[in-house]
């Protein structure tokens, strides 16, 4: 039994450790830039937000996630989307500690009103504000 539990718990560390992920939400007709590459959401979170699952970001996103958001490709709003270090790849070394500890700080970002200076954790009123609004876009280009 203590075998089963701990092959459990490998791999759910093993399987955790390949990716970050966040929901968003987004003024409408706008698209979003994560590091200079274009994201085009498939996938959505169980409020009805766009999600983004990708690899993890390398040291130099510590700081922050560079993001970008367009209008007509127009740049809107170019700014830093607050970071966390991944306890996960600690269990992965060396090279999830090396080159991919870093991911989104927060479940969800709520980037809908460009004018505001700081970004924003989602809230439960955002949650159900994002169902109606969902955002057609959810992959990497």
């Amino acid at each position: 039994m203590k075998g089963y539990a701990f092959s459990t718990l490998l791999m759910i560390v093993v399987l955790s450790g390949c990716h970050t992920a966040a929901s968003f939400i987004l003024p409408p007709d706008t698209d979003l830039m994560i590091n200079g590459e274009r994201v085009v959401f498939n996938a959505h979170d169980e409020e009805g937000r766009s999600k983004l699952e990708r690899r993890p970001f390398f040291w130099n996103s510590i700081a922050g996630i560079q993001y970008t958001l367009l209008q007509d490709d127009k740049i809107i709003k170019k700014d830093k989307l607050p970071s966390g270090f991944r306890i996960t790849s600690i269990f992965w070394p060396p090279y999830a500690y090396i080159y991919w500890p870093v991911g989104f700080r927060f479940a969800c970002y709520d980037l809908s009103d460009p004018k505001k200076e700081f970004v924003e954790k989602c809230t439960i009123r955002d949650g159900q504000a994002g169902k109606m609004e969902s955002h057609p876009s959810t992959t990497m280009q």
